[in-house]
């Protein structure tokens, strides 16, 4: 938890994914980032849609970031914008693109602000970096398995022993997975129901359309 005087002024700098931007009046943005030290949090970032703003650039990159975030009276502001890992190469590939957007949707859903995770911050990171460096992937395979590993990361596990190498394995040996197209589906399905088993909430399933996803991510 943040001591009280962090509030006073400028809080430190945090390593920060950007999960998705809003329109905010006519110039700014309302921007919500998954941080390292905080977990979710949400800022405002005032004048990004300005032609000559600094941190525009910088935000409409999926990067790991350093940010720096200050109190203001209503919201907090988001100040500075530093890319410290650019993976260009999920731009490069829609069905990249799609998943990371599918993954960071689900991520600003269903996370409340300020819930530290360590575990959370890890696992984007992690598929982050393995979809830039990898080729060939299997899409539905991997959105399978984030939605398992998320959910394990927030605590929830099973007993059925098919579903540990979806919440153990690394994303290399789950890319590699070879099922029938019917049974890939199926198991997506068996995914989605369990999150929606323990989140108590509706989950939308993967379905390789970034623009379906209704998320500003670009």
């Amino acid at each position: 938890m943040l001591q009280s005087c962090c509030w006073s002024a400028r809080l430190f700098d945090m390593q920060a994914i950007v999960l998705s931007r809003h329109d905010f009046k006519e110039t700014d943005q309302l921007v919500s980032l998954y941080t390292r030290e905080r977990g979710k949090v949400k800022a405002l970032a005032k004048g990004v849609k300005k032609i000559t703003s600094k941190n525009s650039g910088n935000l409409s990159m999926i990067a790991l970031l350093e940010v720096a975030i200050e109190r203001g009276k209503e919201l907090e502001h988001l100040t500075k914008v530093q890319p410290l890992k650019v993976f260009g190469n999920i731009f490069l590939d829609l069905e990249k693109l799609t998943l990371a957007a599918y993954m960071l949707k689900i991520i600003d859903d269903f996370i409340l602000p300020n819930e530290k995770d360590a575990k959370v911050f890890n696992l984007i990171a992690s598929l982050f970096e393995f979809l830039d460096s990898t080729e060939k992937v299997g899409v539905l395979n991997l959105a399978t398995a984030f939605i398992f590993k998320f959910w394990h990361c927030l605590g929830f596990g099973s007993e059925d022993q098919k579903l540990k190498v979806w919440f153990e394995s690394e994303w290399a040996k789950i890319n590699s997975m070879n099922f029938a197209k019917n049974d890939q589906q199926k198991i997506h399905d068996s995914a989605i129901r369990f999150a929606e088993y323990h989140s108590g909430r509706k989950l939308e399933k993967f379905s390789g359309n970034v623009k379906m996803l209704g998320l500003n991510i670009l």
